[in-house]
């Protein structure tokens, strides 16, 4: 029900719109509201609103936001803290860190996703007698040959 709620917000009644046929670039955008891209945008993005990339919207750059509905095209990584969500006219390259994850069908996303609550990573193993896959090579030093 809450992310319905946002999703509906972030639709109907975005703070700032970067219309059709606009096109913006800049280092960074910030903000606390909600902000809708249906032009272009060129730069990284953090906003504790939500955002929306509309059909005809393109990203280059990162975002972090709280809410984010991907329908455009987007270059870069994001981290989204409640929901990402990818429709089905979604294009997207770059990373993806998110609590809760939507996928439609149709979209096309090429990344790593990392879903859910951030866990903190296992130390690396670095000694071959705890590891028996890790090998050495003289050019390459420590690697592990399945990767």
């Amino acid at each position: 029900m809450f992310f319905k709620k946002v999703a509906e917000q972030a639709l109907n009644a975005p703070n700032t719109v970067i219309g059709e046929g606009m096109s913006l670039e800049s280092a960074r955008m910030t903000g606390a509201e909600s902000v809708r891209i249906d032009g272009k945008y060129t730069g990284n993005l953090e906003l504790d609103g939500s955002l929306v990339l509309g059909d005809s919207g393109v990203i280059v750059g990162n975002v972090d936001a709280s809410y984010f509905l991907v329908a455009g095209e987007m270059t870069g990584d994001i981290k989204c803290h409640t929901q990402l969500h990818f429709a089905s006219t979604a294009r997207v390259n770059g990373d993806i860190e998110a609590h809760s994850l939507i996928v439609d069908e149709g979209s096309q996303v090429n990344g790593r996703y990392r879903i859910g609550q951030p866990k903190t990573p296992a130390p690396a193993i670095t000694d071959k007698s705890k590891n028996p896959r890790l090998t050495h090579d003289a050019t390459l030093g420590a690697h592990d040959p399945n990767d």
